[in-house]
């Protein structure tokens, strides 16, 4: 490669002098790039062909000539929003990141390949990054995960009279699993979805909904703002500096301790409130909310967004594998035959590879919203996620009056089957029906939706916070449909999920 540039380095000074004379030449230079850039390899480069792209792209920028950003046109305009300090990645299968092309192809939705973006540590060993650089795991602080917005097809209403709530007292162990109601009596499906921008789909009410018609999606929407798409912490925010489970157990808020990487340690053993407050204040010098990214926890609609897509011909299209890491490690899957056909799971040290893989592996790759590496992790079991979802009341609503926008509140008749006060979208009500039986191992009598026997309960008034996940010990009762309430203290397995939330 470094002899192809030497001797044709006459020939793209040329057509770089020419930039600025003739629009034909942007495609030369273009065309000339493109059709070297296959045989190209980084780590051999001594940085010519670096320098020559770095001089086309100042001359474009002096030039006024711009050249074309990358779009996907099956996303309809809904593309990545990028704010500073937003940095577009490009994901290899060992899980080395780059410097995204913006003007290149670095994702595809068509191809299950979701938009990825980092943001670097506050110092990191390199701080002029530019296209093309491999970027240094020890440079990058946070990983977030593109969600663009769509529509999705309504199976469900799940209305009082469309469900179906019933009872069997027999007990169904791993032996018997073929036979259990939720094998025989599954409701999935791939969901349907369609892209598109926010002049194509404006916000609509739950009263707009049919069934068999095309819904936008809430989590697109957020106060009076309209969004492109959300960006989501690829893995569980983790605890910065943490060096096993303990230190990672922090009740406190603490937005500058933030970090969201694969193989950490999951931030637990913080309240949702300081869960809440710590997500809201992410990136911000000072107390004041950070209005360019527009950072806060993971809503419950948003989970369902996410759940959603992943269940659709854009993501894995099937069941999330489970994070069973007993060390709360981030980014991990189950082994195969290990736990996803137990309600109570097999658990592993993440060193244990015959049990548990990391996430830049085969294995790994099964635990991500794609089934590939691009997607969100940690989405079944590792820790069990606080949402910002909670049953609405007096004393919850005065404690967060001033962040109305950034939590789902919810009615319930305090029993935890209340599936019909679910909001659409939001992966909760529309994953029935539900059914009450014994089972796995513990023989405990539990309720399941019927999208892989999921644990589905709802919030009521003694436990109003929303969880959703599961966490590593939760075989087949975790995945991306579970959710069950919680009191909202600190708890040794419950952790949260940071959401980006850019307007162009």
């Amino acid at each position: 490669m470094k002899k192809v540039i030497k001797n044709n380095y006459k020939f793209i000074l040329g057509m770089i002098l020419g930039l600025v004379i003739s629009v034909s030449s942007v495609y030369a230079v273009e065309a000339y790039i493109e059709s070297n850039k296959v045989s190209y390899d980084n780590s051999k480069s001594n940085g010519s062909y670096k320098e020559v792209q770095s001089s086309i792209d100042e001359l474009y920028e002096r030039s006024g000539i711009h050249k074309e950003k990358w779009i996907d046109k099956t996303l309809n305009g809904a593309d990545p929003v990028l704010k500073d300090p937003l940095i577009p990645v490009e994901i290899k299968p060992n899980g080395d990141v780059y410097y995204a092309n913006l003007n290149s192809e670095w994702y595809n939705y068509s191809e299950k390949r979701w938009a990825n973006a980092v943001i670097l540590v506050d110092n990191p060993s390199n701080k002029n990054y530019v296209v093309g650089d491999h970027i240094l795991e020890d440079d990058i602080e946070s990983y977030f995960v593109w969600i663009p917005r769509y529509q999705y097809k309504i199976w469900n209403l799940a209305n009082t009279e469309e469900y179906t709530f019933a009872q069997d007292t027999n007990v169904f162990t791993n032996e018997d699993y073929e036979t259990s109601p939720v094998h025989i009596l599954g409701n999935t499906r791939i969901i349907e979805i369609k892209f598109g921008d926010v002049n194509a789909t404006p916000k609509m009410s739950e009263s707009d909904a049919k069934l068999n018609e095309y819904y936008t999606h809430p989590a697109f929407t957020l106060g009076e703002k309209d969004l492109n798409g959300i960006w989501v912490g690829k893995f569980e925010t983790g605890y910065k500096g943490a060096q096993d489970t303990v230190s990672a157990q922090v009740n406190s808020e603490a937005p500058t301790s933030i970090i969201i990487k694969p193989d950490v340690y999951s931030w637990r053993y913080i309240s949702a409130k300081n869960a809440f407050m710590t997500a809201y204040n992410y990136k911000t010098n000072s107390n004041n909310h950070n209005n360019n990214l527009d950072p806060h926890m993971l809503k419950n609609i948003e989970y369902g967004a996410i759940a959603y897509l992943s269940h659709s011909k854009y993501g894995l299209g099937g069941e999330i594998n489970i994070n069973n890491a007993s060390d709360f490690k981030t980014g991990y899957s189950s082994a195969p035959n290990t736990i996803q056909n137990k309600a109570v799971g097999e658990v592993a040290e993440s060193t244990d590879k015959t049990i548990t893989q990391p996430w830049n592996t085969e294995i790994g790759y099964l635990a991500s919203a794609t089934g590939n590496i691009s997607g969100v992790y940690d989405l079944s079991g590792g820790t069990y996620e606080f949402v910002a979802a909670y049953f609405a009341n007096d004393t919850l609503n005065n404690e967060f009056k001033n962040y109305d926008i950034y939590i789902d509140k919810y009615n319930s008749n305090n029993t935890n089957n209340s599936y019909i006060n679910r909001i659409l979208g939001d992966a909760t009500g529309e994953m029935g029906p539900f059914y009450q039986y014994y089972d796995g191992d513990d023989g405990k009598n539990r309720f399941h939706s019927t999208w892989y026997s999921d644990r589905a309960y709802f919030v009521t008034s003694k436990t109003p916070w929303f969880g959703r996940g599961g966490q590593a010990i939760d075989g087949i009762l975790a995945g991306q449909f579970y959710f069950s309430p919680n009191d909202g203290a600190e708890n040794y397995f419950r952790g949260f999920r940071i959401a980006l939330a850019p307007t162009n």
